[in-house]
C-alpha cells in the first residue's frame, strides 16, 4: 500500500507555472549611459529586438544587440566596473531581455514563491517580493527554473556556438567556491567576419566567441583560457534558448 500511496502522491497536479519577475519596464531613464537603476530592464526607446523568423535573421539581430549594448564602451556606465563592483549579470540580462528571452535580474523571494504556490500572485515589490540575483544565484536559478522558462542545458561548446550562430541566446555561467565572491556569466554570440570562435583543426570549438561585462568588459572576444573551468569556480554550465 505504501508504494501505491507514494506513486499516487507523485502523480499529484504539478505546481502552477511561475510568472516572470521584472521591475517596471519601459522606463526611459534606464539607459546604458546611466550609473544606476541596474535592477530595472533597459527602457531606451531605440533599443533593438530579436524578431526574425529564421536563424540567419535572428543571428543578425543578436549581432545588432551586441553592437548596441557595446559592453566595452567607456560611456556605457551601466556595465562599467567600479569600486570593486562588476556587472556581468546586468549585461547578460539586458542581452536576453532585448532578445525576448527571460533571464532574471530580479526573482521572487522565498515568501513570494510560497504565495505563488498557493495561487496568490504577489505584487512585484523590490526587497519584499523580489530580490536581485548575482551570478552565483543565477547559476542556481538556471538549475532550478531554467527549463521552465525555455532554457536547455548544453554540454558541448561546438553545439553551443552553433546555436548562437543560428540565432539562439546562449550563456556560460559559473558559480564560485567562495559564495562571497562574484561568480560570472557571459553570453556566447554569433560569429561574424573578423570575429570568430577558436576552432581546432577538425572544426571543434575550443573557445566560443563571448560578449561580457565584468572585471574586463568586452563587446566580442575569445577568452585566452576556459575561464569557467578555473579553480575558483565550483561548477559551471552552458545554456541555450531558442
Amino acid at each position: 500500500g505504501g508504494a501505491r500511496a507514494r506513486a499516487a502522491a507523485g502523480a499529484e497536479a504539478p505546481l502552477p507555472a511561475l510568472p516572470v519577475a521584472h521591475l517596471q519596464a519601459d522606463r526611459p531613464d534606464i539607459t546604458r549611459l546611466r550609473d544606476g537603476g541596474r535592477a530595472y530592464p533597459l527602457g531606451e526607446a531605440d533599443r533593438p529586438a530579436r524578431r526574425g523568423r529564421d536563424g540567419d535573421s535572428r543571428a543578425a539581430e543578436l549581432a545588432r544587440i551586441v553592437d548596441y549594448l557595446d559592453a566595452a564602451s567607456a560611456g556605457h556606465l551601466r556595465y562599467r566596473p567600479h569600486g570593486g563592483a562588476t556587472y556581468c549579470n546586468i549585461y547578460a540580462a539586458d542581452y536576453a531581455y532585448l532578445a525576448g528571452v527571460y533571464l532574471p535580474r530580479v526573482w521572487w523571494t522565498d515568501s513570494a514563491l510560497y504565495r505563488l504556490a498557493l495561487g496568490e500572485p504577489p505584487d512585484v515589490m523590490y526587497g519584499r517580493t523580489v530580490r536581485e540575483l548575482n551570478a552565483n544565484a543565477l547559476y542556481d536559478w538556471f538549475d532550478e527554473h531554467g527549463a521552465a522558462f525555455g532554457w536547455a542545458r548544453e554540454l558541448d561548446l561546438t553545439l553551443l556556438q552553433a546555436a548562437a550562430n543560428a540565432g539562439e541566446v546562449c550563456v556560460i555561467v559559473a558559480k564560485r567556491r567562495d559564495l562571497n565572491s562574484s561568480g560570472h556569466v557571459s553570453v556566447v554570440v554569433p560569429e561574424q567576419d573578423g570575429a570568430g570562435a577558436r576552432h581546432a583543426e577538425d572544426g571543434e570549438v575550443l573557445r566560443p566567441l563571448e560578449s561580457q561585462a565584468g572585471a574586463r568588459n568586452v563587446t566580442r572576444a575569445v577568452s585566452a583560457s576556459a575561464w569557467w573551468a578555473g579553480e575558483r569556480f565550483q561548477s559551471f554550465a552552458f545554456w541555450r534558448h531558442s
